[in-house]
């Protein structure tokens, strides 16, 4: 007989942990992953089960940032959260990535999976009309593309915002996107990316405030970032690869 693969958790260099005396909703979006079709990764889960922790049925963190590297499964995650978002009824869903083609591009990776899942069932209207694409859910819910720029998203009230990509901004992007929360006392911004260089300041101030402010339990922001475990490594170590590749 075939071995079967263990997948095991690899847990990130700086990362907040689970707060057990909170409830989560982490496992009900895992089961939302298996109507769609695939398991939540390890590393998915202990995401999923620390970002959606809530308090008086309020999500105990405002922005979630996720920083691995690429092929690690973010896609999936996105298009899982997505979906978990879309089951409540009238949710308005943003999501933007470098650049409006590549939110495009990426914005259709995820219909294809929820429509290629039972959730297709859930689906009223998908729109494609370029500069108006969004997918109308049966109850109300919506789920569009937002324009990675200082106006993307101005004057709308949203309830779930994701940035794919975000070594690729500045923050005058989140002076666009964060106020679209506002009014929403559960609403959540996703932040998720690969490594960023000396121009990813809109990462950067995310990863600095999460450094500082890690296990503080006071934080409204969690993070989970995966990277070898010193500054100084060899690339070709191959325990570099599983400390910066969950």
């Amino acid at each position: 007989m075939p071995k079967k693969t263990v997948v095991t958790l690899i847990p990130p260099r700086w990362g907040t942990t689970r707060d057990k005396r909170r409830k989560t909703r982490g496992p009900s979006l895992a089961l939302v992953a298996q109507a769609m079709g695939f398991e939540l990764f390890p590393w998915q889960k202990y995401v999923v089960d620390t970002a959606m922790e809530y308090r008086n049925d309020h999500y105990a963190y405002r922005t979630v940032g996720v920083a691995v590297g690429r092929q690690n499964g973010k896609s999936s995650l996105v298009a899982t959260r997505i979906a978990f978002e879309a089951i409540s009824p009238r949710h308005r869903i943003a999501y933007t990535a470098q650049d409006r083609n590549m939110a495009r591009a990426k914005w259709e990776e995820h219909v294809e999976i929820l429509l290629n899942s039972p959730f297709k069932n859930k689906i009223k209207h998908v729109v494609r009309t370029n500069g108006n694409e969004h997918v109308i859910f049966k109850n109300g819910s919506t789920y569009q593309i937002t324009t990675p720029n200082n106006k993307g998203g101005r004057g709308s009230s949203l309830d779930l915002v994701v940035i794919d990509e975000a070594l690729t901004h500045d923050l005058s992007l989140i002076g666009a996107l964060q106020p679209t929360l506002a009014t929403k006392p559960n609403g959540q911004l996703w932040i998720l990316s690969n490594a960023g260089d000396e121009r990813s300041t809109l990462l950067a101030h995310y990863r600095n405030l999460a450094h500082t402010n890690l296990q503080d339990g006071q934080s409204r922001l969690a993070w989970f970032e995966w990277a070898p475990e010193k500054d100084d490594f060899d690339y070709m170590d191959e325990d570099v690869w599983y400390q910066a590749i969950p």
